[in-house]
């Protein structure tokens, strides 16, 4: 890897925690702009110094990484405990666009052959129950510190290397010796296809690091048409909205999940979708219509924790993991005259019209703007599930323990508040509890959004909902 080619935003985060400190670090990334040879290895000469510049496709990871000490083999009780969150973004490279000549005959060979890279990368303490991070049961002495470096060796493309370096004092207790002192090194690999993985196959990192894919997970690198290539400073046109409301339309209601153990109900849901168009209008009171781009999906997921603990005095709890999974689309503004419900002329030729965009077949969807709201950009919802995690085969921890011994049953209702009045329509998800051993149900309410930086939220509306649900991702 030649030496220029180097992480970007790299920054250290504080250490969390009392005796036991963790530190992660934020922001690590490959560079935006770079040549061939930096990404690929070994690179054919006359591409080698083909400049490559971040493209528009773009893909959102999370993992979910827990860190565990146990006291006396893998059956004991736990010293340390640690909850992670490892997110990065995966996006494409394409050639830069200098004009027609030699390069038309480098972006058409690099069309086959894509290059991605990876950005926004982190790894976070993050606490999954009770509130506590780490949770240190013996109150030992140490640190958990992670890194990052790039590195090539990984196939034809570079990977981000995340180590990690542990450190555990001898731990005495009125003269007895519980646990000595530890030091242990380890690593992970972050791939630009989205994989994140144990490096080298440790038998230590595998036995004290437990990694669970919560969003995503490994996708393909599509190619990339030479006529997609763009210039580093181009960006797609955006249209800024002052007002909006949801179109009139009938939204289909969602499939329940059920899901059974001995003593555990779960009634889950998926395949819900979102408003499909916005009525839109800007500062000089031009009124459009947004259509949802189904052309360029962003897989997401969110990890949602149920925990009830029994009151004081009483042993035993219950803990559920809920995968909440969903597709976003960005909403385009469709060109004047342009909606669902216009009629246009068909062509003459016989050709497929695509009704959902509009039966022009001169309207140009690559040239359409985003919609942007008051300084963010609008997500539409599709495929949108809640249910219990792992129910679709998945990797990850146990998602269902009951240690009280009475029956549980959580039913969880999505609702869509129509919107208006400036408001887009927004993702509501209702959810009821019962437990045998209390005397009345309980329910509350928890809100999906996306943040001014794109990334998407599940937010607890009420104290019992914040008391009991815990969101990672």
């Amino acid at each position: 890897m030649p030496s220029r080619m180097r992480l970007v935003g790299y920054r250290t985060d504080p250490p969390v925690g009392d005796a036991f400190t963790v530190t992660g670090f934020a922001g690590a990334g490959f560079p935006e702009q770079a040549t061939l040879r930096d990404l690929v290895t070994p690179a054919q000469p006359y591409l080698a110094g083909t400049g490559m510049v971040r493209g528009d496709q773009q893909r959102r990871h999370s993992y979910w990484l827990r860190y565990l000490r146990r006291r006396g083999g893998p059956t004991g009780p736990k010293r340390v405990c640690v909850d992670l969150l490892v997110r990065f973004t995966t996006f494409d490279y394409v050639a830069a666009d200098v004009g027609a000549g030699p390069a038309s005959s480098r972006q058409a060979a690099l069309a086959s052959f894509p290059c991605w890279g990876v950005t926004d990368l982190s790894v976070t303490p993050h606490a999954v129950t009770a509130g506590r991070n780490p949770f240190n049961k013996f109150n030992e002495v140490g640190s958990l510190v992670f890194t990052a470096r790039l590195e090539a060796g990984h196939g034809t493309m570079p990977a981000v290397r995340v180590g990690y370096r542990v450190h555990h004092e001898r731990t005495t207790v009125d003269g007895v010796l519980l646990t000595p002192e530890h030091d242990e090194v380890g690593s992970f690999l972050v791939h630009s296809d989205g994989l994140f993985e144990v490096a080298d196959r440790s038998l230590a990192t595998r036995t004290h690091f437990l990694v669970t894919p919560v969003d995503a997970g490994v996708h393909d690198r599509p190619p990339v048409a030479p006529a997609a290539a763009r210039r580093s400073d181009a960006a797609r046109p955006v249209w800024h909205a002052t007002g909006l409301t949801a179109a009139p339309e009938e939204l289909a209601g969602p499939r329940l999940t059920p899901y059974a153990d001995d003593t555990v109900v779960v009634t889950g849901f998926d395949g819900l979708d979102g408003p499909q168009t916005l009525t839109v209008r800007d500062a000089a009171g031009e009124q459009r219509t947004a259509m949802l781009d189904q052309a360029a999906p962003e897989p997401g997921a969110l990890l949602l924790a149920y925990r009830a603990d029994r009151g004081p005095g009483r042993a035993g709890g219950v803990r559920l993991l809920l995968g909440f999974r969903f597709t976003m689309h960005r909403y385009l503004v469709a060109p004047a005259g342009v909606d669902r419900g216009t009629a246009h002329q068909p062509p003459e030729d016989g050709a497929d019209v695509d009704a959902y965009y509009g039966d022009d077949p001169t309207a140009n969807r690559e040239a359409w703007p985003v919609l942007w709201h008051r300084g963010r950009r609008h997500t539409g919802l599709r495929q949108v599930g809640l249910s219990v995690s792992g129910v679709d085969g998945g990797p990850g921890p146990q998602a269902v323990r009951n240690s009280t011994g009475a029956w549980t049953r959580l039913v969880l209702t999505p609702d869509w508040e129509p919107g208006g009045n400036d408001r887009a329509p927004r993702l509501r998800i209702g959810w009821h509890v019962s437990h045998q051993d209390e005397t009345a149900p309980v329910e509350g309410r928890l809100a999906f959004d996306v943040d001014p930086t794109g990334r998407p939220t599940l937010t607890p509306l009420d104290d019992e909902s914040r008391r009991r649900f815990t969101v990672t991702g």
